[in-house]
């Protein structure tokens, strides 16, 4: 589920300059995003973590001034783990057909992008006015970004807006509605869902190789 190097790249940057417990920041970050992404936001506590860790309270406050500075760096991990992950799948792509096949594989790759970690986000938003505005900017950013990898392949506005957001949308509703479809299945719509993203043809040889890259990679698991 989560991106190690990331993670404790995202926890060190708060980390004392010296650690005096033998569990590090990364484990307390580690075991909250397990819980976070499971039990939501309120399951997010100092107490519950040590017990599921097993040491004591306090030494959560050698690596965290408080409850809401481990949520801050939970909250840094997902912007720098999903958003970055999109706006890399399309930056420098040769051609259309790479930037959307990049696009999928990075979607359906939860080293790269983590859809639970998503929901589990857009759940909270809910309750949280100041995270229901961090979502907004960053979905407004990835969209950004996909509108300017169309705008290269010379989409006009406003199509490249709206090509963009038909991308990322169908994307986020495919995990938000729990769509249980196999890649296979999924895959053998490559045809169709590249006319419907682009408005044009895609080459069946790329298709095919698009879609042995995806099984071989990832088999035949439920998206």
């Amino acid at each position: 589920m989560s991106d190690t190097t990331l993670l404790k790249a995202v926890a060190e940057r708060g980390a004392p300059g010296q650690d005096r417990k033998q569990l590090q920041r990364f484990d307390w970050l580690l075991q909250a995003l397990e819980t976070f992404v499971s039990e939501g936001i309120d399951a997010v506590r100092i107490t519950r973590l040590a017990d599921d860790l097993g040491v004591s309270r306090g030494s959560f406050y050698w690596h965290f001034e408080n409850r809401n500075d481990l949520i801050e760096t939970l909250v840094s991990y997902w912007k720098d783990k999903n958003t970055d992950a999109i706006v890399r799948s399309v930056a420098g792509a040769a051609s259309l057909a790479q930037g959307i096949f990049r696009f999928f594989e990075t979607c359906i790759d939860t080293a790269a992008f983590d859809p639970r970690l998503d929901l589990a986000i857009r759940e909270w938003s809910r309750r949280s006015p100041k995270i229901r505005r961090l979502i907004d900017r960053e979905d407004a950013a990835r969209i950004a970004t996909l509108q300017t990898f169309y705008a290269r392949f010379e989409y006009p506005m406003p199509d490249a807006l709206i090509r963009a957001r038909v991308l990322y949308y169908s994307q986020i509703g495919f995990y938000a509605l729990e769509i249980g479809e196999s890649l296979a299945t999924r895959l053998s719509y490559t045809e169709a869902y590249f006319e419907c993203f682009t408005g044009r043809d895609l080459d069946p040889r790329e298709a095919e190789e698009f879609r042995r890259h995806i099984i071989d990679t990832y088999g035949d698991r439920l998206s």
